[in-house]
């Protein structure tokens, strides 16, 4: 049997040594071309620079809030279809912004986020929804669920890509939508020497997808393919659903 770190994390096949940043090996799958740092930096590593010092927000203060308050606003306006009249979630949701904007025509709008920071200021700044400080699967053992879940720029941070998606499955509804963004490491704008791209950034980034293997990983926890729009720089933006067993 392959050796766990040596395994690719999406589809269990051999990986290689790609390069490595700023002292963390970062591996290549050989057949789906999964990019993933290994070994993972310890847990209590991450957990600890989440949730106490990212962005450096406070109860009152979050970087560039204005902005990104307005940037919520219009993006939240593509996915009326999806959240209009429904009970909406923000995986990894900050300082609550896009749960604001969301929560404006969602019947329900809850955000969490392991930064015990941001979710203080979420909580001053927006109090009319719910906020939690906890990891998304600590959250996910409540048993709630959504008929659509936001997830932006998460899934590239987490230690454990399986986990977040048994959160992800777990919380949304049956034919429910998620919506996912995260850099592509499949896109033509990603330099031939992944060490000039500026999202291999160990240990704050831990993994890379490219639409293949991030829509394999989605297939098993149920998922497929809703709508994906296309960008001119490396980011993925998909809006996956749920099959109903």
């Amino acid at each position: 049997m392959l050796d766990y770190v040596l395994a690719c994390e999406v589809c269990r096949e051999t990986t290689s040594l790609a390069l490595e940043k700023d002292g963390f090996p970062v591996r290549r799958c050989q057949r789906c071309e999964f990019l993933f740092v290994a070994p993972r930096p310890p847990e209590s590593v991450v957990i600890d620079h989440y949730a106490q010092n990212y962005r450096g927000a406070n109860e009152t203060f979050y970087p560039k809030a204005f902005d990104r308050k307005w940037r919520g606003f219009w993006q939240s306006l593509l996915f009326i279809p999806y959240a209009a009249g429904r009970r909406v979630l923000d995986l990894g949701c900050g300082g609550g912004f896009m749960v604001d904007a969301l929560g404006r025509f969602a019947r329900e709008a809850v955000g969490v986020d392991i930064s015990e920071n941001s979710i203080a200021y979420a909580k001053r700044a927006f109090p009319r929804h719910r906020f939690y400080a906890e990891p998304l699967s600590e959250f996910a053992r409540r048993g709630e669920q959504f008929d659509f879940v936001f997830s932006s720029e998460v899934l590239e941070h987490v230690l454990d890509p399986r986990e977040f998606m048994m959160t992800l499955r777990d919380c949304v509804s049956p034919n429910g939508f998620a919506y996912i963004s995260a850099p592509d490491a499949g896109h033509p704008a990603v330099p031939a020497d992944l060490a000039q791209w500026g999202d291999i950034c160990p240990p704050e980034h831990l993994q890379w997808f490219n639409f293949r293997n991030l829509t394999w990983l989605f297939a098993e926890y149920g998922f497929v393919p809703h709508r994906r729009s296309r960008s001119r720089t490396p980011s993925h933006s998909v809006i996956f659903q749920k099959v109903a067993a």
